[in-house]
């Protein structure tokens, strides 16, 4: 593998640019599985200083592996949080600013591995820088003349903020939608896209509050759009998906024996649920949702809003309770008609 620039695109599902928190990253290779931890690191270093940080791999597997240590660059790909390895230019200085210890070592089943990562910065380092850690295991299949594969990698995310006085953080709400105009029941899902103007990596925060009042007064609910305080990276854009679940009825993921039953796309089924404890919750009308996004620019608090409306008509359910109220009326009244009519035919009878 002998080329300038080799991307590598992360085909582990889970693996998020923006995540804080901690969530084991499985790698599955014919009989290889690793487990590294942390996800993402994030590290705030002023320049001339050193810190060290210890990572950790566990091999999942029954037999111990020859885990060998590599440095490449991430960058952000599409609007996910996803990331793509990238091999640093040999002109990348701050590749050299990274050690390991060790570089190679034997990771035995069943047991977490610590690696010591040393990022030691120049005086002249500026604004941020994006690593990736990459544990390769020492595994060659030689299934072709001349050909080497190497199986299976899990990758750590590290981003450093060297707080350089020439940092810009600028955030934008580049959108703010409801998936549907229309819902029959929640949850409802709302989609905002947060575009970085800056030149450093910034964890947006804030939330998505729901009211029936245009003027967002009473609000019913309050949801986190960033819980996991997920970074956007400088000159890229990241969606953040918010969904209010919380009405009656409502639907839900599917599930049997505890395990969420998928489609044959992959998709999870979704069931109808009616938990009468949620029957205060019963929604209908229309709806306003504002986003509040607030970051740091560094001077002061920055606040961002928008607002879309959206209507729930659960139509199905109010289409059969008012069938079943006009068949009780009509039944209430036949009943009276009957009574009233009843004391006249007694009399004719005592005549």
């Amino acid at each position: 593998m002998r080329m300038h620039k080799i991307h590598w695109y992360l085909g582990i599902a889970g693996v998020f640019l923006l995540v804080a928190v901690m969530r084991p990253l499985p790698a599955h290779a014919e009989g290889i599985s690793l487990t590294t931890s942390p996800v993402v690191l994030n590290l705030a270093l002023q320049p001339g200083t050193t810190e060290t940080r210890t990572l950790q791999l566990m091999n999942n597997g029954s037999r111990p592996l020859k885990i060998n240590m590599s440095l490449n660059v991430f960058s952000a790909k599409g609007q996910n949080g996803d990331a793509v390895i990238t091999e640093p230019s040999p002109e990348d200085p701050s590749i050299k600013w990274v050690s390991f210890s060790p570089n190679t070592f034997i990771a035995k089943p069943g047991v977490w591995s610590p690696v010591k990562m040393t990022l030691s910065l120049p005086q002249d380092a500026k604004l941020g820088y994006y690593y990736a850690v990459l544990f390769k295991p020492d595994i060659a299949d030689q299934s072709a003349a001349n050909t080497t594969v190497i199986r299976g990698t899990n990758a750590v995310l590290v981003l450093v903020d060297t707080h350089s006085a020439n940092e810009q953080r600028t955030l934008d709400i580049q959108d703010f939608s409801v998936s549907q105009g229309l819902y029959e029941y929640l949850p409802a899902t709302f989609k905002v896209t947060i575009h970085n103007r800056g030149n450093i990596y910034t964890a947006p925060a804030g939330n998505v509050y729901i009211s029936q009042n245009s003027d967002m007064s009473n609000s019913i609910a309050a949801l986190d759009i960033n819980p996991g305080e997920g970074n956007v990276l400088p000159q890229s854009s990241r969606t953040f998906t918010v969904d209010w679940a919380d009405g009656f009825p409502m639907f839900e993921d599917k599930k049997v024996n505890g395990q969420v039953v998928q489609d044959a796309n992959g998709n999870p089924v979704k069931q109808l649920s009616w938990s009468f404890a949620k029957f205060s919750k019963f929604r209908f009308g229309e709806y306003y949702a504002k986003i509040t996004v607030v970051y740091n620019d560094g001077k002061r608090v920055v606040p961002l809003t928008r607002v879309v409306s959206f209507w729930v008509i659960p139509w199905k359910f109010m289409l059969v309770t008012g069938i079943l109220l006009i068949v009780l009326v009509v039944g209430l009244i036949s009943i009276g008609r009957f009574a009233i009519r009843l004391p006249r035919r007694s009399r004719l009878y005592r005549r």
